[in-house]
């Protein structure tokens, strides 16, 4: 393929897994499967490659919440197009990117969240959707989603759905377009004009990537998350620790607190996790700071610098990785090593279910999806253990650092003084 504006060919990286969807026109792609197996990648490729060869498009892509957006489909579609060495223009104000394909037509993507759904309605000219992470999404949601994609355009409408089988997060998918349909299928789907694709990470075209994502699935031994991650099939992930804590607009949040503090969790193929507690009143207001994949100790530090981490707050941190608390220490944060030892994990769980938490979405997608999914560790007979399952737990790990070591100390330092004072 060649731009206008130059005379040499544009090469995309596609399988022969996914090559196929390239020319399909079903009303609903739906794109499932495990971890690490490239369906964003393929589901951004489509769009790219229809926005150039076709021109005039305005695809709208969805997040359920719109600040989650820039981390998946604003960096897919930017790499993408510096890759290719497209120009394009990216209105932040506006949620677009735009770029000329092949025709000489101006294409935008438009990228959204259901912050406001009747804005969604009233959208126009919308060529097609892709909903990245589906399982985010209600019913409900859908189906205002899909009812915005009714206008005539010269352009067939597809709807591309991406996600992960996790059953107990969107039970209505499986209902609505899998009900009787085997493990691992690829074809025809229940749903009226719809068209189901399975992949796994062994379908991902992208040899490091590839590589990447196998050594960290294999790692994985809990038979549920081996389902839904690694094979890329429907599984319910029975055993939830934590109650969702109770989500709040972060503009509701106290302006002051009466004890504050951070949990940390180290990383680099897994993300480093950095988690702000603010307690008022007994309950426990959380916010990520950071969560990011790739971060040595430096980098790390450089980062919270650049976040505005105050150094005299204390940070309670992976009690097993004393050189890089020294590291930090040594950076001038008050960083120490959280409360650990046998037994810490059971009990330093069964301690934070005994609080109350508060979250919000404009700041804690990732800590949000991890309450979603943390649970309690299964054999193979289904059996439920007292160990979680060490999977997608940076942030429950860095949650409980910091509550454990510090909240549980006054307690029993309350209690103590309680004893005292009956004597």
């Amino acid at each position: 393929m060649e731009h206008p504006e130059t005379t040499r060919k544009i090469e995309l990286l596609v399988s022969t897994k996914y090559s196929e969807l390239l020319q399909n026109k079903d009303r609903y792609l739906v794109l499932y499967g495990g971890r690490g197996s490239g369906k964003s990648e393929f589901a951004a490729i489509k769009i790219f490659l229809r926005c150039m060869l076709e021109g005039n498009h305005r695809f709208l892509t969805m997040r359920k919440i719109r600040s989650r957006c820039r981390e998946s489909i604003v960096r897919v579609f930017t790499d993408l197009l510096a890759k290719s060495k497209i120009p394009y223009t990216h209105n932040e104000t506006k949620r677009e990117i735009s770029f000329r394909g092949v025709t000489g037509h101006m294409n935008v993507i438009s990228y959204d969240g259901l912050d406001d759904p009747d804005k969604i309605k009233s959208i126009k000219g919308i060529t097609g959707i892709w909903l990245e992470e589906t399982t985010e999404f209600t019913e409900d949601d859908f189906t205002i989603i899909d009812l915005s994609l009714r206008e005539a355009t010269g352009h067939y409408h597809q709807v591309i759905m991406s996600f992960n089988p996790d059953e107990a997060r969107a039970r209505w998918i499986k209902k609505k377009f899998f009900t009787g349909m085997p493990d691992a299928y690829t074809g025809k789907g229940v749903f009226e004009n719809s068209f189901l694709h399975h992949s796994t990470v062994d379908d991902n075209p992208n040899d490091e990537v590839r590589n990447k994502y196998r050594k960290d699935l294999e790692r994985i031994d809990d038979p549920v998350y081996v389902k839904i991650f690694r094979q890329g099939v429907w599984a319910i992930a029975r055993g939830i620790i934590y109650q969702h804590p109770r989500i709040i607009p972060l503009s509701e949040y106290p302006k002051e607190y009466d004890l504050e503090f951070y949990g940390l969790d180290f990383g680099f193929n897994n993300p480093s996790a950095l988690i702000w507690h603010g307690v008022k009143d007994q309950v426990i207001h959380l916010r990520q700071i950071i969560y990011q994949t790739h971060l040595t100790t430096s980098q790390l530090i450089e980062k919270m610098k650049d976040k505005d981490v105050e150094k005299k707050i204390p940070i309670y941190a992976d009690p097993s990785a004393a050189k890089d608390i020294e590291e930090i220490r040594l950076a001038g944060f008050n960083c120490k090593a959280a409360d650990g030892g046998k037994g810490s994990v059971y009990s330093g769980i069964m301690f934070v279910k005994s609080k109350k938490l508060v979250t919000n979405e404009e700041e804690n997608g990732d800590l949000n999806d991890e309450f979603k999914t943390y649970k309690w560790k299964e054999d193979r007979n289904g059996e439920t253990l007292d160990e979680p399952a060490k999977f997608d737990d940076h942030g429950m790990d860095a949650v409980r650092y910091g509550i454990f070591s510090v909240l549980r100390t006054k307690e029993k330092a309350r209690f103590m003084l309680s004893q005292q004072d009956m004597y």
